[in-house]
């Protein structure tokens, strides 16, 4: 079985969120603060029953939006698991909606609304709330909770939670000690009984042997005439000194890991950088979580930013290996660009924040019943995304356009001309290098990824003589979204819009041909007698190169730089719909 969807209200920054999810491994990504963390939090506050009773009791301030408290306040958390193995799990009937689904909820309220009570409750606080696990309804909603189960820990056995922070205390974990994972490891082993007894067979020999060296005696001897000596004879207690204890306990806690940079050289592992060290504390928590898992029970493992501290390609290796994990339903949180690009699309969720401030979901590749997505579609979008454009993921709002040209050129405009760093805001300019926008605009329809998004797209004049009706730009304009997503059409390439003639920003022009050694094509260029759109778009094509040329005037520009409406359009339709300040 597998989680197939949550559902959160009145929790955290979490208002009325619902995230659905697939069998196998699960990526979820968005920008900081936006509630990956709360997510874990909630799943654990249903499903671990490591959580202590206490640890489930909330407090005000995690209430949505820190509202006063009122006797009707509550939180509720609703989990859905899905699997066609149910019917080999009569520990989880009870909480069955139907014959291969189960749900399970949380609720935090006041206890009038959980307990019958003769109470007057003049005052409310957050003292007289308490949770409740229930199992079972097509929908959680707190005015049906009677029809409902209410359930225990012993309900969810068969539930097996594992959960790695992103605060991990990778050194203690490491070093070994009571609790550390290396020891967990030892001891979840299938023969670790056996292995126990061989260590301590040997460690009981080694251990006698050395207490027999002659100088033990003397030091115990030492040690316990000064206890004596300090504490009286009243006082005094009887003590020894030996190496080596064998206790069950404390063995596997003597095993120490250490680093091998060549063959009989053991250096202690706190030499090695922290990516080294997460990956080894992945390596020894998955080894742990591989040996306790029973196939026959439902497997969760949580893991908070396992990239820390690791470069892209080891990023990609270890993302690689945490899908492969077998009988287990791994959720991943990640700020990583590289691992939103290389996922395995239908398990990417994202969290992201609406024009409205409303914290939402949305899964790009789980079809919906309603929706029809065509398969050259699904594949062309996935070409793109690489790391790059996986940005738009973890933006507040994005500015697509054609090619690095305008990636290069827009946010300058935006920096000299408005005093607005696009980054700063967590803008996006995402080059898609091509024409054919559609495939992202439909992202950003209703329902779906809600953010704002506009297009600049290069004018379609050449175009309209084969068929006004199939260009780049009427294609992009069907998926516009009333004051959340325009497409913003210039008049031809953008080189020629940004230098309509040799009068209008020839200063600029000037500059950029001669800091990049093309001093003579410059002057060739200003006294051409030819069409000044194809002889301007022939030597930044291919003389200067389009992306040098753009690099270079991104470095020019400044205020007195003169910009095409609809460039201007854009940007202040991006900064008015995310309330951000600009110069005029």
């Amino acid at each position: 079985m597998h989680i197939k969807s949550i559902e959160i209200k009145n929790f955290r920054n979490f208002s009325d969120f619902k995230i659905d999810f697939t069998e196998g491994f699960q990526t979820i990504i968005g920008e900081n603060n936006i509630g990956k963390s709360n997510l874990y939090w909630a799943i654990r506050l249903v499903l671990d029953r490591n959580l202590s009773y206490n640890s489930r009791n909330l407090e005000e301030k995690e209430f949505y939006d820190f509202i006063d408290l009122e006797i009707d306040t509550y939180s509720s958390i609703s989990i859905e698991l899905y699997g066609d193995n149910l019917a080999s799990m009569p520990n989880l009937h009870a909480l069955k909606i139907s014959d291969d689904t189960v749900r399970i909820s949380y609720l935090y309220a006041h206890k009038s609304k959980l307990i019958e009570t003769d109470e007057d409750f003049d005052k409310i606080e957050i003292k007289d709330f308490q949770w409740r696990l229930y199992g079972g309804g097509t929908e959680f909603n707190i005015e049906e909770i009677d029809n409902l189960n209410q359930i225990t820990f012993r309900d969810i056995e068969g539930i097996n939670l594992y959960y790695i922070s992103g605060f991990r205390n990778i050194n203690s974990d490491l070093f070994g000690g009571s609790k550390s994972l290396l020891s967990e490891y030892c001891k979840s082993r299938t023969e670790a009984d056996i292995e126990l007894e061989s260590v301590k067979t040997i460690l009981t020999k080694t251990s006698d042997d050395l207490n027999e060296l002659e100088f033990i005696p003397e030091i115990s001897e030492t040690v316990k005439n000064k206890n004596k000596e300090i504490a009286g004879s009243h006082f005094t207690f009887p003590v020894s000194l030996g190496f080596i204890n064998n206790d069950d306990n404390e063995v596997w806690n003597q095993l120490k890991l250490f680093f091998n940079p060549k063959t009989g050289k053991n250096v202690p592992i706190n030499v090695l950088g922290l990516g080294q060290k997460n990956l080894l504390y992945l390596s020894l928590f998955l080894s742990r979580l591989i040996n306790e898992q029973n196939t026959n029970e439902v497997n969760i493992l949580l893991i908070e930013e396992p990239e820390a501290h690791l470069h892209p390609q080891l990023q990609k290796i270890l993302f690689s290996n945490l899908s492969e994990l077998l009988n287990t339903q791994v959720f991943m949180s990640s700020h990583s660009t590289h691992i939103a690009s290389d996922c395995n699309f239908k398990n990417l969720n994202i969290i992201y924040k609406n024009p409205d401030n409303v914290v939402k979901s949305f899964s790009p590749f789980i079809e919906k019943k309603e929706e029809k997505r065509e398969q050259r579609e699904e594949l062309l979008l996935k070409r793109y995304l690489d790391a790059t454009r996986s940005e738009l993921f973890f933006s507040t709002a994005v500015i697509f356009v054609e090619g690095v040209a305008e990636q290069f050129i827009i946010p300058a405009i935006a920096q000299q001309l408005y005093g607005v760093n696009l980054t700063e805001h967590n803008i996006s300019v995402v080059p898609i290098h091509s024409r054919y926008f559609d495939p992202f605009l439909k992202l950003f329809q209703p329902n779906k990824l809600e953010l704002t998004a506009c297009a600049i797209i290069d004018g379609d004049s050449k175009e309209h003589e084969d068929d006004e009706s199939t260009t780049a730009v009427a294609n992009a304009k069907i998926f516009e979204v009333d004051e959340r997503v325009l497409v913003f059409e210039g008049i031809e390439t953008l080189e020629v819009d940004l230098f309509p003639s040799s009068e209008i920003n020839d200063t600029y022009l000037k500059i950029c041909f001669e800091n990049l050694g093309h001093t003579k094509s410059y002057g060739n260029l200003m006294a051409t007698d030819d069409d000044w759109s194809d002889e301007l778009l022939k030597r930044v094509d291919g003389t200067v190169k389009k992306g040098r040329f753009a690099q270079e005037l991104a470095i020019n520009i400044d205020k007195n730089f003169i910009i095409p409406d609809y460039i201007k359009d854009a940007l202040e339709f991006i900064f008015k719909q995310n309330e951000i300040a600009f110069d005029v």
